[in-house]
Formats: structure tokens, sequence, C-alpha cells
């Protein structure tokens, strides 16, 4: 069956192609200048589509002042000409089967005097523009289906790409934001903006790499840079109500909908979004969730983090979701100095999962293997506002609010059964875990960011301050009983604890800027922060005679505080010339710690304290070969603090096989990265390339200490601050255009990383050495209306292997495929059909968990009015009932292999209805949307994109 679907698909395909390219012509000729009759390098060509002014096809005239188009689709055009100076050409054509090859000979083009009459030009904009750390795209010069969504324009962007559960990544980065105008949408969140506003409404997508506000304000770079989206709208689509409801219903009671109301008023943004499935279908980035101890995990680590490489399952993670949610974002300007931007969202989501897991724990020339299965089921119910206040006092004075609060809700019930074994086939212990939470975490704090400029340029001012306050509570059930077979032996209990911790920390920077000489500025910072975080557990043995939890067990209670003072003063001086910038300085970071904890085992405190100093040099180097070439190199170091769960002494039991301790002497972490980007864009033809090498490495890095009990089989970690690891990564990604019209592309990225982390392995020092190398493709096309296609795949290769093992004991070798295609095609009579097919399969790894995935879904829809507002569509998920889920982690001196359950084949019909109500746009004659050009004005070279 697949391999017939596999020949169907080229066969169709290459018939479309052949049929495409009998279908297309070319367009050539040679521009002069009508005066001089000298040639015309360089000058903009664009073709644009007669029907609606989009851009078809773009190029240059070379040294001779040719041009050629080819692969010209038959149709109906506008030929538009400009070069700087120039009245533009503006020239009907037609492509057909008795003109596939228009040779419109020598074009003369005449200088604009002064008596030139006034011109019209309705926005004019090149498909791509380049700005410093921004790469530009005009959204109009990439063609999307009827009422697509801003995720689908993203898809057509060079250097774009977006995963089946929405993840964004820009020029081989992970995008973290998505802004609306420059302001935050539902807090930044990426999905809620690119699933939700429709494609129509966009001007431009701004892809940035973004600094703080301070840093911004400041100029110095402070290594908070993020990869974000900026999508702004078109001014004649700021006023009007748009969006869209959907209701769906399947087999086996699988329903989906959801509602997108937004009213937009010039500079006032409100958007209504909700809805609710129980098809794992989040649209939205899960924030805040509590987490409980998992029955049987075998893995939660209070050190060392492990890598992760999945096979299906919408990430890896598996289960079955059911969500509702809903939010209201609210955005305006308030008077002319103020801006005020605030969203409220809300989430209920459950999940039920089923697993099969087998570690793997290598301890020299043996290991130890545990299988487990069993379930899952949690339910966190998420409230979230968070806002943004911008306010320009006067043209000296500025200030940035940013409050926040997040409350949630949630319980869990898991339970496993486990049965571990050693590597000569002997049975060590089995046995089931039990565990049941409910819980409670308030989180609200805030941002603020006062900024001062002085009369002298380059002086200024600012101070920022940072509160924020968590507040859990936690009630936990554990139950487990064992059997241990070297000696014989049972193991039980039966405990309830609770946990109650806050969490709170308060943190003022000031920075001053001082011009030294030209070009050259002195910056000076210093920083304090407190941080207090009260962690008291109490854990109650249940009482058999009277069938409740009452006897106190003062072995695993205790009351722990930490307070920190952390003190941070540094010095920047920073360089600014016309093609580079770069700038160097030290900080120095001085760190007091005081840990008490309060054991009623022993009835008395114990206090530690800690003084550390580090010095934190930074430096940055930014060069601009040219407007589309950039090069940056960047070093900073940053210290990280433990957390609470790391640091009290009380052990965590809910999984009897892993112990997990902690550990009130660590120490900070201190972490050194260095990066060099190099991008380069060329707007004329899309293709671009983005080159980035990073490496980091430290001291005091927290890790687990690990105790295995090679008898009883049994795990206990402890975290411990150790030297010795580094890690270096490499990425390349490439976008090639397919063609001179946008939207057209083969985006490639290449990616290999090693590194050499440390932990303790029953006294001794393991390092963990892993080498990981991916190469991807995606291909993205489109045939006029009719037909669109994304084509993509990936091959990930992982080698690990630790020094505490002997042998080929500890080393893995295993390989991820993926391969995918999403095809679409426009039918007569309003009808559209498209289906989607990804095949992911992993080989390499444990016996029984070297599988294949297949997911192939499949619509046909049907706008059933005139003015294509009513939808409805019929859909069919998992038509061949191959989704599987599988996952590896690799950490420390462990491999776990999982599958977990997925949503497997159900069918679903929906209605959508489509909601466009616009104002309508300026008569001409009006001042709105144009720009006058009088007697002697710009010519506008650069082309693209203009209306008439």
């Amino acid at each position: 069956m697949k391999k017939l679907i596999q020949v169907l698909l080229v066969l169709g395909l290459g018939i479309l192609h052949a049929q495409a390219q009998s279908q297309q012509g070319k367009i050539k000729g040679q521009l002069t200048d009508k005066a001089t009759k000298e040639a015309m390098p360089s000058a903009t060509i664009v073709l644009l589509n007669a029907k609606d002014s989009t851009v078809a096809l773009t190029t240059l005239t070379d040294t001779k002042g040719n041009f050629e188009l080819a692969a010209v689709p038959f149709g109906a055009y506008r030929l538009y000409i400009s070069f700087l100076g120039f009245k533009p050409v503006n020239r009907p054509l037609t492509v057909d089967a008795d003109h596939k090859e228009l040779a419109l000979g020598n074009i003369t083009m005449e200088t604009k005097g002064v008596t030139l009459s006034t011109v019209e030009i309705l926005e004019e904009k090149p498909p791509v523009v380049v700005k410093k750390d921004t790469v530009e795209f005009n959204a109009d010069a990439f063609k999307t289906r009827e009422n697509a969504v801003v995720e689908d324009l993203l898809k057509k962007l060079p250097g774009v790409t977006v995963d089946r559960d929405g993840a964004i990544t820009a020029h081989g980065e992970n995008v973290t934001k998505v802004l609306v105008d420059g302001k935050p949408f539902f807090g930044g969140d990426p999905k809620l903006a690119t699933k939700n506003l429709p494609a129509n409404i966009i001007d431009k997508v701004q892809v940035i790499d973004r600094k703080s506000d301070q840093a911004q304000f400041t100029g110095i770079d402070d290594g908070q840079t993020e990869k974000t989206i900026n999508i702004t709208i078109k001014k004649d689509k700021k006023k009007g109500i748009f969006g869209r409801a959907t209701a769906g219903y399947g087999t086996d009671d699988r329903f989906a909908a959801n509602l997108s109301l937004n009213v937009f008023r010039d500079t006032k943004q409100i958007s209504l979004l909700g809805g609710g499935n129980n098809v794992n279908n989040l649209g939205y980035s899960m924030q805040d969730q509590i987490s409980f101890a998992s029955a049987g995990g075998g893995g939660g680590m209070r050190g060392a983090r492990g890598m992760i490489s999945n096979l299906g399952g919408g990430g890896g993670g598996g289960g079955i979701t059911r969500n509702w949610n809903t939010g209201l974002n609210f955005s305006d300007q308030i008077g002319k100095k103020a801006t005020f931007t605030g969203s409220y969202f809300f989430n209920d989501t459950k999940t039920s999962t089923e697993s099969n897991s087998r570690k793997q724990t290598f301890v020299g020339d043996s290991f130890i293997v545990n299988n487990n299965n069993g379930g899952s089921l949690s339910d966190n119910a998420n409230n979230r506002f968070q806002g943004r206040l911008e306010y320009n006092i006067d043209s000296m004075h500025s200030l940035i609010f940013e409050p926040n609060l997040s409350i949630t809700n949630a319980n869990s019930h898991s339970q496993t059964n486990n049965i571990s074994y050693n590597n000569l086939g002997d049975t060590l212990n089995k046995g089931t875990t039990i565990n049941d939470g409910t819980g409670q975490s308030i989180n609200y704090g805030g941002n603020l960011l006062l900024r001062k400029r002085f009369n002298k340029r380059g002086r200024s001012m600012s101070l920022s301050i940072n509160f924020n306050r968590s507040e859990n509570d936690q009630e936990n059930i554990n139950r487990s009983s064992y059997t241990f077979y070297n000696p014989d032996s049972i193991s039980t209990f039966n405990q309830r604890n609770t946990v109650n911790s806050t969490n709170s920390s308060i943190r003022a920077n000031l920075t001053y800027t001082e011009p030294l000489w030209r070009d050259n500025y002195l910056e000076l910072n210093y920083g304090i922060t407190r941080s207090e975080n009260n962690n008291n557990k109490y854990t109650y043995d249940f009482n058999d005679v009277k069938g409740e939890y009452d006897a106190f067990n003062d072995s695993l209670s205790n009351v722990f505080t930490n307070t920190t003072f952390n003190h941070r003063g540094g010095i920047n001086i920073r360089t600014v010339k016309l093609k580079y910038d770069y700038s160097f300085g030290v900080n120095l970071i001085y760190n007091n710690l005081n840990n008490v904890n309060y054991s009623y085992l022993k009835q008395k405190d114990t206090t530690i304290t800690q003084h550390t100093l580090n010095f934190a040099p930074q430096a940055n180097f930014n060069y601009a070969f040219s407007r589309n070439k950039r090069l940056s190199i960047n070093y900073n170091g940053n210290t990280t603090q433990p957390t609470v769960q790391q640091l009290a002494p009380v052990p965590d039991n809910s999984n009897p096989l892993y112990i997990q301790l902690g550990n009130p002497d660590l120490k900070p972490s201190y972490d050194n990265r260095i990066s060099l980007h190099y991008h380069v864009v060329n707007p004329d033809n899309y293709r671009s390339i983005m080159t980035q090498v990073s490496g980091s490495f430290g001291t005091n890095k927290i890790v687990n200490s690990i105790t295995l009990d090679p008898k009883s089989g049994r795990q206990t970690v402890k975290p411990i601050n150790v030297n010795g690891y580094f890690s270096v990564d490499a990425r390349v990604s490439n976008s090639w255009p397919l063609s001179k019209t946008p939207g057209q592309n083969l985006n490639t990225m290449s990616y290999a990383s090693y590194n050499r982390d440390v932990n303790v392995t029953s006294g001794k020092i393991n390092y963990t050495n892993r080498l990981t190398i991916t190469q991807s493709a995606n291909l993205s096309y489109f045939y006029k209306e009719l037909f669109d296609a994304g084509v993509g795949g990936s091959v990930n290769y992982s080698r690990s292997n630790n020094t505490i093992s002997t042998g080929n004991i500890g080393l893995t070798n295993y390989f991820d495929y993926n391969i995918n295609a999403d095809i679409n095609f426009n039918l007569p009579l309003s009808f559209m059909i498209g289906t989607d097919i990804t095949c992911t399969m992993n080989r390499g790894r444990t016996p029984g968990y070297n599988l294949t995935s297949t997911m192939w879904n499949a619509n046909i829809s049907k706008y059933i009015t005139k003015k294509k507002d009513a939808m409805i569509k019929v859909q069919a998920f998992d038509i061949l009932r191959q989704y599987i889920s599988v996952s590896r982690t690799v950490a420390d001196n462990y491999i776990i292999d999982t599958q977990n359950n997925v949503l497997q084949q159900y069918f679903m019909v929906s209605f959508t209805y489509f909601l466009n109500k616009f104002a309508a746009p300026t008569p001409r004659g009006g001042r709105e949307g144009r720009m006058m050009f009088g007697p002697g004005g710009p010519g506008g070279r650069g082309g693209g994109m203009r209306r008439f």
C-alpha cells in the first residue's frame, strides 16, 4: 500500500510538472537611456499579475541592460520597470500558446524633468529587505491559499520553516516570540498569533534578532537576544472586524471547536480566542504547569540534563489530550505618549498517557535493565495575565512596565509496574508504584525599566527593577510495593507528603553610558539581587489501624530556607563605526548564599554559608560587509544559582528505585559561551545563508552523583558541582529560490554538535561524550492558484559513549529519519482537496523500539457561498493506522527508550465561517494609503511590488 501511494505521488507530480512546463513562456528585452542611448544596468524588472497586481517574477538588468524572465506561466501580466531618476515603464502583455516567447526589443526610459506631472504610487515594496539585524519580507509577494493564516504564510518565506506542531525556525534558530505591530500578542506566544491571525491582513513579516529593552536603549549587548518575528498589519486592515469560527465532530466522539474574533480600530486592537478539542491540537504553548512525581519515572534529574530524540507522537510526548481554552488580548495607544498591551488566557489541559519503557544503566562491564509499563492522567488548569505599558514621559524620559500573574491548579495520577534484571539475566526486583498529587501554584511579578537621556548625545541612564514571587502548595500520596531477590526481601510504603514553598526575588540594575570621544562610549553598570526560597516538607506514614495518614515521618520532613545576595558590577567600552561596531568589558560577580535547614529527626538547625566571586568578561563584534552581509561574534559569562529542589537535603522517594537527595553545599555554576554568526541575504533572488558556530565551557556545573546498588538495582542520586564539561556546535541554514517567483524555495539546514558531559557514578568520574549530526531539507512550490506543495525530510545521527563502561557497553549509535509532504489542490466549483503524510523511522535502538511511524491525513472541502465565507470540510486522520510515538533519552550513565500511546484513526466533518469586514478604502483623490511625488520627485529604483 505504501509503495503504491509513493508511485502514484511521484507520477502525479511528474505529470503536473510536465504540464506546467508546457504552459510556460519567456520574456526578454533590453533597457536603454532614451537620451544617451546607453545601456541601463541593475534596473528593476517586475512582472505583476494583471488580476491583482501581486508579484509573479522579478529580476535585474545585466551590465548591458539585458533582462530575461524565464518559466513564465501562461496568463495576463503587467511589466513594470523602474530606475532611480527615470520615469517608470508600465506595459501590459500576455503570455500564451501563440506568444510563448516575447522579445520586447529595446525599451527606452526617460529621465524625470521639472515639468513632470505628479505621479501617484501606491506602496512600492520589494519582496525582501535587509536592515541590520532584521530581514523583512513583503507579505503580498508570497502567495497563500484563500483564508490562510499567518502560519501558512511563514511556510512560504525563505529560511523559515514550521513543523507539524507549529514550532517556528528562522535561519536555523527557534523563534521564541511573535509580536503584532511591535507589541506582544497574548504575551508573545508564537502559536496563538500564527494559528489565528489571517494572512491577508499582513503587510510585513520581520525576522529579528531582538535584544532586551535595556540593550536596545544603551546599545550594549547584554547577551539576552532572542529570535523574534514581528508581523505588521496593512493600513487598510486596521479598521475592521475579522475572524473565523469552526466546529467539527467525528468518529469515536472526537470533537474540535475554535473561535477567533478580532476588532481593529487604528491603534486599538481587541482579539478574542476560544476553543476546545480532544484531538491533541493545543494551538498554544503550555506554560506554568505543575510537575508531580511520576511513578517509576527513573530519570527525574535534580542535576544534569539529557539528550532526547523523538519519533512521531507530536513531539515525542504521546498521550491523548483534551483541552479547553479562551483568551482576550487588548492593545491601544493612550494619548500621544503611552501604549498599553494586556492579555488574559485560560487553558485546561487533561492528558492521558500509557507507556512502555526500557532503561539501561551502565556500570563498568555490566548494566542493569528496568522494564516499565504503566499510565498516567494529569489535568492542569492555568490562568495567566500579562501586560506591557510603554510611556514616553517626554523626549528625555521613558518607562516600560510589564506585570504578570499566573495561577495553576493541577492534579495527577500515575501507576508504574517495573521489573529489573542485570546483564546476566538475573531478576533483581519487581514491583508497583502509585502516585497521586494535587496542587496549586501562584506566580506573580513585574519588570520596570526607567530610561533617561541627557542633552549630551550618547549620555544616558537606565534603571531596571524586577520582582517575582511564587507560592506553591502540593499534596502527594505515594504507595509502593517491591520485592527484591538478592537477598529476598519486600519493601512497602504508603505515605502522604505536603510541600509548601515560596520563592521570591527582587533585582535592581543601574546602567550609565557616557560618550568618551568620537564613536566611543563608556558603560558602567551595577546590579543587586536578593532571593529567598522557603521549602517546607511534611511526610506522614499511613496508619493501618486508624486508616489515615497520621504517623509523622521525621526523617523525610524538614524546613529549608535559602537566601542569596548577588552583587554584579561591570564596565564596558563600545565603539561604533560606519561598517562595524564592537564592545568589550568585564563584570565582577559576588555571591553570598545562606542555607538553613531544620531537621525534625535531629531537632536542630544546620546552617551553611558560602561566598563566591567570579569575573565575567563579555565582548561582541559586528561587521557589515554590505547591507545584506553581516558577521557577529559574541562572548559572555553567566552564573546560575542551584534550585531549592537541588539544595533541600531531604530525600525524594516517590520512585523507590531512584532516590533523589538534595545538597545544601552546592555552589552556583559559571558558564562561558562564545558564538559566531554569519548571515547573507540576497533580496534580489531571495537566496540566503546563515552560519552559526558556538561553544561553551565552565566551572561548578551541577550534575548528578549516582550510587548504584548492583544487588537490588536501586539508585541514589545527589547533585554535586563538577568541572571538565564543554560543548561545541555548528549550524548552516540555506535557502535557495526555485524560481524568480517569491514563495518557491528550498530550505536546508546542516547541524553538528559534540559535547562532553560529566557525572559521578559509584564514586568514579564518568565522562559522557555525545555526537549529533542532522541534515534537513524542505521544499515549497506552487503553480498559479491551482496547486501548492511542501515536501521535506531529515536525517539525524546520534552517537554517545561513557568512560565508566568498558568495551561496547554504554556505546550507542542510532539514526532517525523523517519524510513529509503536504499537497493541496484547488478544483472547480470551489472544491479543494489536500493530503499530508509524515513517515518517521528510527534504527539502532533497543530491540522492540526500532519502529516506523506513518501518519497519513487527507481532507476535502468546499466553499458553500459565493463570497467564500463558509466552508464544509471532511477530514480523515491516520488513514493507515500506523502512527506511533517513540522517544529516546540519553543522560548521565543511562539510556531510556519509551513508547507512548497516541491518538489514532478518526474521521471528522467540520463547518467554518469566515468573517472579513473592513472599512472601505479611501477613494482616489483622498490622501490615505498613497505617496505623492511632485515635480522632480523620487524615481524609485529598487523594484518589487507596486500597486496602481
